[in-house]
């Protein structure tokens, strides 16, 4: 038997002595690819790694850490578009994934689901990731749509079982990245510009939570726009210039593949808006844009950022992130515990009850469709306590007597099975019910 290819020695890697804040994994041989664009651009205060089960791949990427697995399972090599096998190779290495998420506040996992390595093992990672407490957004790269069948495949259950194990999962479909350039792009160009596109997606995020603004975008805003939903999310990034420019950036997100031309938009439930420009960014242009992004997202739980700054003179960048279906988001609030000693404070009882109205409701002139508001019961002093008890034990409640109802039942005819022998046991015929058999009353 021949032993399995070496694979390369990891390169540095964060540990839990240098916790940080965000930490980009990128996934097999695309999530490779960008990550060590990332790693070539830099993101201050972020760690990029590249991680995959093929050796020949991670030793073509030299710009960026490297973390190999899957020893066992595949030996050195790829996944050969096995999403089981990709699952295999992760969980080999549970221990040392858990000792990479350490201390990790935001954890993004870039790759492309179809393949074996991203769609099998990505949702592992982000289950892992996820138990060690950080916020995991997975960044999905669909398939080109001439990759064929099985890459289209894998992808739709790999990206099923990403959302089910990360917080959010935007999705950047690489068929989407070439309907906005030319059809004679080379392919070797096609796919570098896909990967630019999903490497300043991850950037512009980190840059949302880091850059200095008058209203800020902070990692509870990120939080609470993400976690625990479990949802399809998408980001579209947009830069515009001249007279005009928050209607056109406005115009420009309206169209973007990546907001499926806006259906995303007035489909959301929660999005997130932020607006980034030089010291020329006016007031106006920022009411403008929050104004009409509220009404194309009516529905929607919307988080609005602002942002001046200085390198942006004469230039608006608009970020959207928009996420659609998934669970409501469990509240991430922990109360403090209460001093030794103390009880712990109870909580606060309701002002009012509200009931859901049926779904099937309709709503008509005068007649308000939503929760309805009940009125809590009046306070009543202890006099009042007392003659009330005292009525209630006067005049107790009445309850009618129950009354035997006997129906009355004919007589079937048993057909064919007239002249089979009964089935009897201890003298008692099986065949006749047991109400029948022991007397019964039905009611």
């Amino acid at each position: 038997m021949n032993p399995a290819p070496s694979a390369p020695e990891d390169s540095a890697a964060p540990t839990p002595a240098t916790p940080l804040e965000f930490l980009v994994v990128g996934m097999g041989h695309s999530g490779g690819a960008i990550a060590e664009r990332l790693a070539c651009n830099g993101i201050p205060g972020a760690s990029v790694v590249a991680a995959d089960t093929d050796a020949a791949s991670l030793r073509s990427l030299g710009s960026v850490a490297v973390r190999s697995f899957g020893a066992l399972a595949a030996r050195g090599g790829g996944c050969g578009n096995d999403l089981s096998l990709g699952a295999a190779a992760a969980k080999e290495d549970v221990a040392r994934w858990k000792e990479l998420f350490a201390g990790v506040r935001l954890v993004c996992l870039v790759t492309g689901v179809g393949g074996g390595v991203g769609g099998g093992a990505g949702p592992v990672l982000a289950r892992i990731a996820r138990e060690a407490g950080a916020l995991v957004l997975g960044v999905a790269v669909l398939p080109f749509d001439y990759e064929g069948t099985l890459r289209r495949s894998n992808a739709a259950a790999g990206l099923q079982a990403l959302r089910s194990a990360a917080d959010a999962v935007i999705c950047v479909p690489n068929q989407g990245v070439a309907t906005m350039l030319d059809d004679k792009t080379p392919l070797l160009e096609m796919f570098a510009a896909a990967n630019d596109m999903v490497a300043q997606s991850v950037a512009s995020i980190w840059r949302l939570l880091h850059r200095p603004a008058l209203n800020p975008v902070s990692f509870a805003d990120l939080e609470r726009l993400l976690r625990g939903r479990h949802a399809a999310s998408v980001f579209a990034a947009v830069e515009v210039r001249g007279p005009g420019r928050a209607r056109e950036a406005l115009e420009r997100l309206q169209r973007h593949p990546f907001l499926q031309a806006g259906q995303m938009l007035v489909e959301a439930d929660a999005a997130l808006l932020a607006v980034a420009g030089g010291n020329d960014l006016r007031f106006d242009e920022v009411q403008s844009l929050q104004d009409q992004f509220q009404r194309l997202c009516e529905h929607a739980q919307l988080i609005t950022g602002a942002a001046v700054d200085p390198e942006l003179e004469g230039r608006l960048v608009v970020t959207v992130i928009a996420t659609r279906g998934g669970s409501t988001p469990h509240s991430t609030h922990v109360e403090a515990p209460a001093a030794a000693g103390t009880e712990a404070a109870k909580p606060a009882e309701p002002d009012r009850l509200q009931f859901e109205m049926p779904s099937d409701a309709v709503e008509a002139p005068g007649n308000r469709v939503g929760p309805l508001f009940v009125p809590p019961a009046p306070s009543l002093n202890d006099g009042q306590k007392r003659e009330l008890a005292q009525r209630q034990i006067k005049n107790p409640l009445k309850r009618k007597k129950a009354i035997q109802t006997l129906f009355k039942f004919d007589v079937v005819s048993v057909s064919r099975f007239a002249q089979t022998e009964p089935v009897k046991r201890n003298g008692e015929n099986l065949d006749e019910p047991t109400f029948a058999r022991r007397g019964i009353a039905l009611n």
